[in-house]
């Protein structure tokens, strides 16, 4: 059984758009500019396609010294980097975090485009913003503004599964994860404890429970009710439907196309 990356996907801003790559920096806090920032209302919780599944619409990308945004209908926009100024109280599900503002050109740009008030914030340089301590590895791995862990894998085997149950298949974008494994069997990743990438070391952590932004096309940005109504007859957990494996990273190194994956434990 040869297991190897298909994707490589980094998202910048949380619950915008994902960037596929052919290679990725691993950084203290999983792939270097994932999730670095965030959209959040006026009391700096953060916002998610949840309450507004447009936001799949809108794609960034990340260039020297500016995050350049691209809305559905305008011309791109390249908003400085901001890495001192003020800094305002951000959660992410009732976790503080440390940010600083992108200022006012994002906010009116993305308040326009989502129909309320929202500032763009980029996660202060000197915050670290802990990863659990039972899924700790003990050296200074951490997490940006993403829900509970660096990392998102899921398996090419296990979507084929799922597409093979449903009226109509779905692209693994509604998974949004960071890495993709393809080859092998259907939710083999259900038993993995240890893997390693190329030369990188990852603990599994945990399986991802799915919540309502999988039922959002993210090339329509519009709702549905699959693939969860489907995932729900027969990838069931106490906590909801389970699809992918939660990682954190053993160290640093640069995760590329086709680099193997090996299943340590």
């Amino acid at each position: 059984m040869f297991l190897k990356i298909s994707e490589i996907v980094v998202y910048p801003v949380k619950s915008l758009a994902g960037n596929h790559h052919s290679e990725a920096e691993i950084v203290a806090t999983g792939f270097r500019d994932d999730r670095g920032w965030m959209i959040v209302d006026e009391q700096g919780v953060f916002i998610t396609q949840r309450q507004h599944p447009s936001m799949s619409l809108i794609h960034t990308e990340v260039l020297e010294r500016a995050l350049q945004l691209t809305l559905p209908g305008l011309q791109p926009v390249e908003i400085p980097t901001l890495d001192e100024g003020p800094g305002p109280r951000v959660e992410v599900w009732e976790q503080p975090c440390e940010a600083v503002d992108q200022g006012a050109r994002a906010a009116e740009l993305l308040s326009e485009y989502l129909g309320r008030p929202c500032r763009l914030v980029r996660m202060s340089s000197a915050f670290r913003r802990q990863i659990k301590a039972k899924y700790h590895n003990g050296d200074d791995a951490s997490l940006g503004f993403s829900d509970s862990m660096p990392f998102l894998l899921t398996s090419q085997a296990s979507l084929d599964d799922l597409n093979g149950r449903l009226t109509e298949p779905i692209e693994m974008d509604r998974f949004r994860p960071n890495l993709v494994v393809s080859g092998g069997a259907a939710f083999q990743e259900d038993g993995w404890k240890r893997i390693r990438i190329g030369e990188t070391r990852f603990c599994v952590a945990k399986s991802c429970v799915r919540c309502e932004i999988t039922t959002v096309d993210q090339s329509t940005g519009i709702k549905g009710i699959e693939p969860l109504e489907t995932l729900g007859t027969y990838r069931a957990g106490p906590k909801g439907v389970l699809f992918g494996r939660h990682l954190v990273h053993e160290g640093r190194g640069t995760i590329r196309l086709g680099d193997p994956v090996e299943v340590l434990e």
